[in-house]
């Protein structure tokens, strides 16, 4: 149950890392 729980966290943040990293991304080319 641990690990699952770890996934998702897991998940959710590696979506967060990849949402800022590319609306950094657009904000350099805007």
């Amino acid at each position: 149950m641990a690990a699952v729980s770890f996934v998702i966290l897991l998940a959710a943040a590696t979506g967060l890392a990849l949402g800022l990293y590319f609306g950094l991304k657009a904000v350099k080319l805007i």
